[in-house]
């Protein structure tokens, strides 16, 4: 049974280290950090943290892939189930700057779908601005 913990690490046999961590940067807003390959087998521990994270009335979520090695369908699909699932004062945007995982977002047409920024310092502002105008 997955854990819905805050922090997760686990190491596949042969492969990186993958770590998830969430940290709340004020009563709205998540940031939720992923390190190494998001695919089949860890997909739900960040659909977790997402859920986890709206389910305790945090509106403004991040998910920074800035030091995700490798992302699969099945992350994609966490990622369009939760963006479908927000209510309308509710928000996400994805900090990714690594030409593979943006060629997923781009080949899947996946990147018109999702607020995709440079830094989390603009996945921020855009986040707290759209839900400013939400009010």
């Amino acid at each position: 049974m997955l854990s819905r913990a805050d922090k997760a690490d686990t190491s596949p046999p042969g492969g990186a280290a993958f770590a998830i961590d969430r940290r709340e940067l004020d009563e709205h807003t998540s940031v939720i950090a992923v390190q190494g390959e998001l695919d089949l087998s860890t997909a739900p521990q960040l659909k977790w943290m997402l859920l986890d994270s709206l389910q305790e009335g945090h509106s403004r979520l991040i998910v920074d892939l800035s030091r995700t090695s490798f992302m699969d369908s099945t992350a994609l699909g966490v990622l369009v189930g939760v963006n479908r699932s927000l209510g309308g004062d509710e928000r996400l945007a994805i900090v990714c700057t690594r030409p593979s995982l943006l060629k997923i977002f781009e080949l899947s047409g996946l990147d018109g779908a999702f607020v995709i920024c440079a830094t989390l310092e603009d996945a921020l502002a855009h986040a707290a601005g759209r839900a400013a105008e939400a009010s």
